[in-house]
């Protein structure tokens, strides 16, 4: 693994808090002084820690979660996935998911989970004790197939879909905000998607499934929105993700693109990037070309390790 750390720095943060505050030139000493205080040891504490894994399961999606106390796994690619999320799930050493989360039921989302599922319906080795999912239409629920494995396998296991709904899970040392999608009437699947922010300490991640132009719009015509640290981008740096109003409220230091070698869907499009660029500069990664990405927080500071 390779290791990149970040540290988000002074300047950065006085630029926004100046711009929220309306702070003159007079005041940009008293300002830094007072965010130097915060960010490297004054009088605010680091508060948690937690490692996001944006794992390689090619065109797909599936992020694993961990904190001190818990860990969530949201999305697990493709059902050709499914032995890879299962084999990092063991070198993470993970024994229990306290949640899986299917953003939205499309198969390069939720593929891999009637695999896991039914791996941990008869083996000791892994529990999975919570199961989120999107509330949909009834004219939009899948008959596919591969869904249907997916709700056998969680009967399996004994448990219950839980809807999305606007809630907080507290992971110990952060807390998960769950963004149910705002609109009840999208024409595609991708945008009835879960989205949500990961809070450690005062770094925040934004995840969001494959959350496209409608979604996007209207998260932020909601109000919900708030800066984030790191972006997982949505539909994995499509034509119609990542818009430039959406990106205005998220205002990502750094961003997570989950896709495949040479995909067919030319994924991620350089329209996306573009837009994406002006807020991460080169912080962009890919797992077509950076391989698994892990971002491990302390609370304060970000460190990034790629596979390559």
């Amino acid at each position: 693994m390779t290791k990149r750390k970040m540290t988000i720095l002074a300047v950065l943060l006085a630029g926004q808090l100046i711009a929220s505050t309306g702070c003159v030139l007079d005041d940009i000493e008293v300002v830094l002084t007072d965010i130097v205080d915060q960010a490297f040891g004054g009088d605010s504490p680091t508060q948690g820690s937690c490692q996001v894994c944006f794992l390689d399961v090619g065109q797909g999606d599936s992020t694993l979660i961990l904190t001190d106390s818990a860990a969530v796994l949201i999305d697990a690619g493709e059902q050709s996935a499914a032995q890879t999320v299962l084999a990092d799930l063991q070198q993470y050493g993970v024994e229990t998911l306290d949640w899986i989360i299917v953003t939205h039921p499309h198969a390069d989302h939720i593929g891999g989970f009637p695999v896991i599922l039914e791996y941990a319906a008869g083996s000791d080795d892994l529990n999975i004790e919570n199961v989120m999912v999107p509330s949909l239409p009834t004219s939009k629920v899948p008959t596919t197939q591969t869904y249907e494995r997916f709700l056998d396998s969680v009967e399996e296991n004994g448990l219950e879909l839980t809807e999305a709904v606007s809630m907080q899970i507290d992971l110990g040392g952060a807390s998960l905000e769950i963004i149910p999608a705002p609109g009840n009437d999208y024409s595609s699947l991708n945008d009835y998607s879960i989205c949500a922010y990961l809070n450690c300490g005062e770094t925040s991640f934004f995840f969001t499934g494959d959350a496209s132009e409608p979604e996007e719009e209207d998260l932020v015509e909601s109000g919900v929105l708030h800066q984030a640290d790191v972006l997982k981008v949505g539909h994995h740096g499509s034509r119609e993700s990542s818009t430039e109003a959406f990106l205005a409220e998220v205002r990502p230091s750094c961003a997570v693109i989950s896709c495949g070698v040479d995909n067919s869907y030319g994924h991620p499009t350089d329209e996306a990037l573009k837009r994406l660029e002006v807020y991460c500069g080169d912080q962009i990664w890919r797992t077509d070309q950076d391989g698994t990405v892990e971002i491990t927080s302390d609370g304060k500071e970000l460190t990034v390790e790629t596979a390559s």
